[in-house]
């Protein structure tokens, strides 16, 4: 069963990619990850990996932006992912005791952007995708926590959203329509890997529903159609 902490969850996501990346070689390292315009399989773990130096340096506030971002592939442009994988291998089980520390107040995006980064990269290399395990889970109490905050004092009207085993209103009471899908495309539609057009071909009840597609990512939509990988 896996684990319910931020702590565990992270150095679950941290190892696995880690142990993946390994096996990968300099042509697989160089793909461009569609998902990420401009980023490279390697460029998408320099991100993880400066990251978690970020972090560990007290050198974040809250979420990077653009030119962080930017700054941490950068840093990292001249080396090979052996060598970005081994830096990762001593600034991540510092990360992960920060995250340890903290306990409950651990911040749940490292873990969910471990998750759509592996995702991303996976597909990107048209390898299938593993079970999201402990991920996962956070990325559904994201989902719930996120989905509708602030709709009303936007206009956006609430959305009842249906997935595997559950349902749930989002931003209100009384739902102006339905959204029936998965945990894991939700994931995907509300960190930004889906077009418009994907996110019009999901299942609604409304006939209209460009307030909710306009809602729910947190980034995005994609500019272009971002086609995943199945699972394995």
């Amino acid at each position: 069963m896996g684990s319910d902490t931020v702590h565990d969850a992270y150095r679950e996501g941290r190892r696995r990619l880690t142990t993946w990346g390994s096996t990968l070689d300099g042509a697989e390292a160089a793909t461009p990850v569609p998902a990420l315009p401009g980023w490279t399989v390697k460029d998408t773990f320099s991100h993880l990996v400066g990251l978690a130096a970020d972090v560990c340096a007290g050198g974040l506030s809250g979420p990077p932006d653009d030119a962080v971002t930017a700054r941490q592939v950068d840093d990292r442009a001249g080396c090979s992912l052996a060598a970005v994988l081994d830096e990762w291998s001593t600034v991540g089980p510092q990360l992960e005791d920060v995250l340890a520390e903290l306990g409950r107040d651990a911040p749940l995006p490292l873990v969910i952007d471990i998750w759509s980064h592996e995702v991303d990269m996976r597909s990107a290399l048209q390898v299938p995708l593993p079970d999201g395990g402990a991920a996962e889970r956070f990325l559904d109490r994201a989902a719930r926590r996120g989905i509708g905050r602030g709709w009303s004092e936007r206009g956006v009207p609430p959305l009842r959203i249906v997935v595997e085993d559950d349902e749930w209103v989002a931003g209100g009471d009384e739902p102006d329509g339905t959204l029936t899908t998965t945990r894991f495309e939700l994931g995907r539609v509300m960190l930004g890997r889906r077009s418009r057009d994907q996110m019009l071909g999901l299942q609604w009840s409304a006939a209209d529903p460009a307030p909710w597609i306009a809602a729910i990512p947190v980034f995005g939509p994609a500019s272009i159609d971002v086609v995943d990988s199945p699972r394995a």
